[in-house]
């Protein structure tokens, strides 16, 4: 079925409610500080007992498993609902999606459903981290070697 201009410009209008979007906005932009400074937080506490690199580990591990915690009780997706992409940007986000890919199919088992679905959603982020992280780094070496 061929959609005309009208229908197209129709779709596009609905979606400039300025005032909605602007409170999106702010809504993201104060959780993802919220969830920054817990992380700040959480980071000066380790770094009180730990060095940098293992105070740096354990924030990541800690907000991971939260992330996860919270996911697997379902209050997660109800923070998300709030707080806009101001909790699926940083690593929580990473860590809903794969808890949330290996929730939906544990009915299926272990191995089949939980293993090969966990990380369904989280796949293609990984891989082009990693293909970014590569190209990045073959770059700052052949800009270090030559310069």
């Amino acid at each position: 079925m061929q959609k005309s201009r009208e229908y197209y410009k129709a779709l596009v209008k609905a979606d400039r409610d300025y005032k909605s979007l602007t409170k999106s906005f702010l809504q993201a932009f104060f959780f993802g500080g919220l969830v920054c400074l817990v992380g700040q937080i959480l980071l000066t506490i380790y770094e009180n007992y730990f060095d940098n690199t293992t105070s740096a580990l354990l924030l990541s591990m800690t907000m991971i498993t939260l992330a996860a915690l919270l996911t697997a009780i379902g209050i997660y997706d109800e923070m998300g609902q709030i707080a806009k992409c101001g909790l699926a940007i940083p690593i929580t986000g990473f860590s809903n999606a794969c808890i949330s890919a290996a929730m939906e199919y544990h009915k299926e088992g272990v191995v089949t459903g939980v293993a090969t679905n966990a990380l369904k959603l989280a796949g293609s982020v990984i891989v082009l981290g990693t293909a970014a992280a590569i190209i990045v780094a073959t770059l700052r070496y052949f800009f270090g070697v030559v310069l």
